[in-house]
């Protein structure tokens, strides 16, 4: 039996898969910041390890997939990390499906260096493929809820000698089945949880590398933040209500504030980069935050989207809005819309958004000074080239400034992909690990694979070649560290 103080945990983010040649992004994961911050807090010795960050450099084709590469360190310096901290226990964070396999070899290193080891696997993806994770035997358990508190309580439960097995969202083995305790232990009050600990990772290292959720950032220096949990909305694509709940829980303006201003003071940060779906939602506390961190002079933008229609049914509402967060250093926002037919937004993504509020959003975020950047997808399962045209057709005919066009993942757990499983939509062959933004896992009709991530690409560059002709100046500005001699640049696939 040990006390908390005497425990020594390691928790990994492992390599992850990419595209060759593509713009890979990697940045600080904040659930894995967090459960290490609740972890000192009960006063255990912690590592964070993202072995795709220490290895980033190293790029290897995987057989059999083309354009697929591994990113992250090789074995030997996975198993001397391991080796050097001497861990109790291991916590692997699976975030994206493509992480699987890597993620079970990395159970396996472990097991390799010392059986005695527990692993926990845990992350986003864990809720919906705990089952199959589990099938591993290096897999000792999982934790398929919000983990903060719950990690920590299974933890200190388990070297203590006590009975560990009704920790919620726990997964273990009992006999030839598995136990899966009720999801619970949400943290409601997110202003009592420590700030994430980026003590604990080289936040240099990704700041050199510089290919954070918006690689285009204005600043090298980039901290992302969440202001709150949960999502309101009923998108059949999404995952985050899976993942987060469908009641959002805020944190206080002035708690956000806090962790802002420390990432400046002890990290140097020249960018904010806003991870919620719902930022703007909550006008009051938007608000106060623009008054807390105007004064701080950084930049930061809205780069996981907002909707387009948040309080644009009032008269000057949104208009000020878009004000006051430039006033405040906002740069850019990110606006999630989808798709430019209204029945697939209407009878197929359940994003009940009217297209006819976007372009005013878009009138109001430009005449604030903002650059407006677009959120599309194409490939959904059912649609049609038409309608794909559609939405080329519908940006094109937007003042917007930027656009990313996603191909449609099919994500495990959403009635969107649940739709496409039972109607024959997947491709032949499909297997999650080949979830990436910018890889086809839908039929198209009429084109393979290959021809329409092709498609995807001449679209995207058709897009945002515009700025190049509107404004070169401000093309060269977003797009600095890409641009090549000639001053032109592809816009690579993103991961």
């Amino acid at each position: 039996m040990k006390k908390m103080r005497d425990v020594r945990v390691l928790l990994v983010s492992p390599n992850v898969l990419g595209l060759k040649d593509g713009i890979n992004r990697i940045q600080p994961g904040l659930g894995i910041m967090y459960i290490a911050a609740v972890l000192e807090q009960r006063g255990c010795g912690v590592a964070i390890y993202d072995s795709a960050l220490e290895g980033y450099e190293r790029q290897v084709e995987v057989p059999g997939r083309p354009n697929i590469v591994e990113i992250g360190d090789d074995d030997e310096a996975i198993a001397r990390r391991i080796k050097t901290f001497r861990p109790d226990i291991v916590g692997i964070s699976v975030l994206f499906y493509n992480q699987s396999a890597q993620a079970y070899h990395l159970a396996k290193l472990v097991k390799g260096i010392d059986g005695a080891i527990p692993v926990v696997v845990g992350g986003n993806q864990v809720a919906e493929e705990y089952s199959g994770l589990m099938q591993n035997e290096n897999f000792d358990f999982a934790m398929i809820t919000e983990s903060d508190h719950n990690f920590a309580d299974f933890v200190e439960l388990y070297f203590s000698g006590g009975d560990f097995h009704a920790v919620p969202g726990l997964v273990y083995r009992k006999g030839d089945t598995l136990a899966v305790n009720p999801a619970g232990g949400i943290v409601k009050n997110l202003n009592e949880l420590p700030f994430p600990a980026r003590h604990l990772v080289n936040m240099e290292k990704y700041f050199q590398i510089s290919m954070f959720h918006n690689p285009y950032s204005r600043h090298p220096r980039v901290g992302n933040v969440m202001t709150s949990r949960g999502c309101p909305e009923k998108c059949t694509f999404c995952t985050t209500p899976l993942r987060w709940g469908k009641n959002i829980r805020w944190r206080s303006s002035e708690n956000v504030y806090q962790e802002i201003l420390q990432l400046k003071e002890q990290y140097g940060v020249g960018e904010i980069q806003f991870e919620d779906d719902s930022l703007t939602l909550n006008i009051k506390n938007l608000f106060t935050l623009c008054d807390l961190i105007g004064p701080l002079g950084l930049s930061w933008n809205t780069v996981n989207g907002i909707r387009a229609d948040y309080h644009g049914r009032q008269t000057g509402k949104q208009e000020r809005m878009f004000q006051k967060m430039a006033e405040a250093g906002c740069y850019q926002v990110c606006l999630g819309v989808e798709t430019g037919n209204q029945d697939l937004l209407d009878n197929l993504l359940n994003k009940h958004l009217d297209l006819h509020a976007v372009e005013p959003c878009v009138t109001a975020a430009k005449k604030a000074g903002l650059a407006v950047h677009l959120f599309l997808m194409v490939g959904f399962p059912g649609e049609t080239i038409e309608q794909m045209h559609n939405t080329i057709r519908f940006a094109e005919g937007l003042d917007v400034d930027s656009c990313s066009i996603s191909i449609y993942s099919p994500l495990p757990g959403t009635r969107l992909y649940d739709y496409a499983v039972s109607n024959n939509y997947l491709v032949d062959g499909f297997s999650k690990d080949n979830i990436l933004f910018a890889k086809a896992n839908i039929k198209v009709p009429g084109m393979t694979s290959d021809e329409f991530e092709e498609q995807v690409v001449k679209w995207t560059n058709r897009l945002n070649n515009r700025l190049k002709e509107k404004s070169p100046e401000q093309y060269r500005e977003k797009y600095a560290k890409f641009l090549n001699e000639n001053n032109t640049f592809l816009f690579r696939k993103h991961s």
